[in-house]
Order: structure tokens, then C-alpha cells, then sequence
């Protein structure tokens, strides 16, 4: 494996999981097992509530404040500076700005493998259909 370096700056956004995401390092880049992206999001946007049936993530909350929502009961949990969170594999979780300036989150998902996660809501068709069918209207 070599090793390899990319500039974050130069990456652009893309939408997943409802969000501004950049995925920065993924196993399809390099032979590894985890990939690393970076969350900006606006105050009130975030991710939809989602899973990594097979993955385990952190959060390391570079700047701003926001709300995390765990398990099927959404509980919420309070993130801010400075703050890591650890989510399990299979666990369901989304995140959203509550604070007033922009909320920035390190994205680490080991080992990854998933195409992105698994949107769960009652309007939401699985993601794993998406993979299937990614013309389709959902």
C-alpha cells in the first residue's frame, strides 16, 4: 500500500445521506479498511437518519455545535468542539446543526465497505434499492 495525500480544500461536496459530505479517503481510493469524510453543514442541516449495518463510525467534531440522535428511540446527545463519539456497528444515528454557526465533523467508518449507510424513515426506500436502482425516482 502507498501511502496518500489529498488537500480536503479541493474536494467538493457531495450529498449524501441528505447532507454536505466530502469524501475524502475510502477503501476504493486505497487497500484499507475504513474511509474518512468531512461534514459541513449550514445551521439546521444534517444527516438522515441512517445505519452502517457492518460498520462501526466516530465523530470528532472539529467546529460548531449540534445534536446527534442514537437508536430507535433518537435519543439525543449534545456534540460540540472538541467532543469524539463512538457509534457502533448496526447502530442507527443522524446528526443535524442546532448551533448558529457552521458544525464540522470528521467522518471515520471502519471498515467501511458499505456503499454509504442505510436510510431508515418511514418515507425512505433502503439505501441497498438505491444501489440496485440509481435511475429511479424515490
Amino acid at each position: 500500500m502507498s501511502v496518500k495525500i489529498v488537500n480536503s480544500k479541493k474536494i467538493k461536496p457531495e450529498k449524501i445521506l441528505g447532507g454536505p459530505i466530502k469524501p475524502i479517503i475510502s477503501n476504493k481510493d486505497v487497500s484499507m479498511n475504513q474511509e474518512f469524510a468531512l461534514g459541513v453543514f449550514r445551521p439546521k442541516q444534517g444527516l438522515y437518519f441512517h445505519m452502517h449495518p457492518n460498520s462501526e463510525e466516530i465523530y470528532y467534531v472539529i467546529r460548531g455545535r449540534g445534536t446527534v440522535f442514537i437508536g430507535k428511540e433518537k435519543n439525543q446527545i449534545k456534540i460540540g468542539e472538541g467532543d469524539v463519539l463512538y457509534i457502533p456497528a448496526n447502530t442507527p444515528h443522524g446528526v443535524t446543526n442546532t448551533g448558529r454557526k457552521t458544525l464540522v465533523i470528521a467522518f471515520f467508518v471502519s471498515p467501511g465497505k458499505e456503499r454509504s449507510g442505510y436510510e431508515i424513515g418511514k418515507d425512505c426506500q433502503v439505501l441497498e434499492e438505491k444501489i440496485l436502482y440509481p435511475n429511479k425516482k424515490f
